[in-house]
C-alpha cells in the first residue's frame, strides 16, 4: 500500500530527481536504506552504464579505453 505526505526538501533535490522515471520508487528505496543504516556508499549500487560513463569522463584513462568505453554506451543495449 502506498501513501502520499507532504515533506519539504532541498530544491536542487527536487531538481535532480526530476530526472528519473520513477520519482517515488526512488525516494522510496533512499529512505530504505537510510532508515536500515546502509548509508555508506556501495558502487555496486550503481548501474553499470553509469560507471561506465564516470569513467569515460575521467582524465587517468587512455584514449583507446575511452574510445571503447564509448562505442559500448552508444551501441550497448540498456
Amino acid at each position: 500500500m502506498k501513501v502520499n505526505r507532504t515533506y519539504s526538501i532541498d530544491v536542487s533535490l527536487v531538481q535532480a530527481l526530476r530526472s528519473r522515471r520513477n520519482q517515488s520508487d526512488t525516494v522510496c528505496r533512499a529512505l530504505r536504506l537510510y532508515l536500515a543504516g546502509e548509508d555508506e556508499f556501495s558502487v555496486s549500487q550503481v548501474p553499470s552504464r553509469n560507471l561506465l560513463a564516470a569513467l569515460s569522463a575521467r582524465n587517468d584513462i587512455s584514449e583507446q579505453l575511452k574510445a571503447v568505453i564509448i562505442a559500448e554506451l552508444t551501441n550497448g543495449s540498456e
